[in-house]
Parts: structure tokens; C-alpha cells; sequence
């Protein structure tokens, strides 16, 4: 039994709606967004279910936490995932439902996700980017 898992990941709270593969919502919870804390929820999830995220500032802290249990998980591109499903209220609840139903169809607008490699390299460049900000 497939289930699919939509994340609207915030600096201090991130809403998770997990639905079924009729598009039934399953539980929607809003968990603080430390990591020991979402790291719990998920583990507590079905390894055969499928994770979507918006593609945000946090986004590669959320998914290096998961990926040994969801190394699939799908990162949505946030404009283009906005001219599929737009909405006139946005709340984290709706935004995190939205994502589920669209991972159910197969719609989601996928960003790259690099390797982690690459990841750790743009993380030594960022850092280094700052120092140098910093110093002048």
C-alpha cells in the first residue's frame, strides 16, 4: 500500500500531510522543525512511502536527515510547482496537502538534487563566500 508524504518545510515549523493512494488524507501534523524531532515522524513512516519537498533554504538539511530511509525522496521546483496548483490562501497545511496529491499523480515538478559531493562543496563555497563578505 503506497503512501505519499507532502512537506511544507519552514525554519521553525514544518506541516506534513501523509495520504493514501486514493488521495485520502491519512494525518496532517505540524512539527517543530528540529531535526530530532522530524527525523521521529518519519522514521515511524512506511519505508515504501514516497517524500516530497519544496524546494527551499532548508530543503538539503531536510532530506541529508531522511535520505538513508527516503532516498527517493522527490524535490518539487517551488515556481513551477505555484503554476500548477495555485491557491488563493496558502497555509502549511494546504501547501503540504497540495504536494502529497500532486507526488499521488505523478505531477510534481521536479528540481535537480545533486550528489553529495557536489553538495558538500557548494557548502565549503557558501562559507567561504561569508568569510570574505565578512572581511571587506
Amino acid at each position: 500500500m503506497g503512501q505519499y508524504i507532502g512537506v511544507d518545510l519552514h525554519q521553525k515549523t514544518t506541516f506534513i500531510t501523509r495520504i493514501n493512494e486514493r488521495g485520502k488524507v491519512l494525518e496532517q501534523v505540524n512539527l517543530r522543525s528540529e531535526p530530532e524531532i522530524l527525523q521521529s515522524f518519519l522514521q515511524k513512516q512506511p519505508a515504501s512511502s514516497q517524500v516530497v519537498v519544496e524546494a527551499s533554504g532548508h530543503w538539503y538539511r531536510f532530506y541529508e536527515l531522511i535520505e538513508d530511509r527516503f532516498p527517493d525522496l522527490v524535490l518539487a521546483h517551488p515556481l513551477k510547482t505555484k503554476a500548477i496548483a495555485s491557491a488563493k490562501i496558502k497555509t502549511g497545511k494546504i501547501d503540504s496537502g497540495i504536494l502529497a496529491q500532486l507526488l499521488r499523480a505523478d505531477l510534481v515538478p521536479q528540481s535537480y538534487v545533486p550528489t553529495r559531493e557536489i553538495r558538500d562543496l557548494r557548502e565549503v563555497l557558501r562559507y567561504r563566500a561569508s568569510l570574505v563578505r565578512l572581511r571587506t
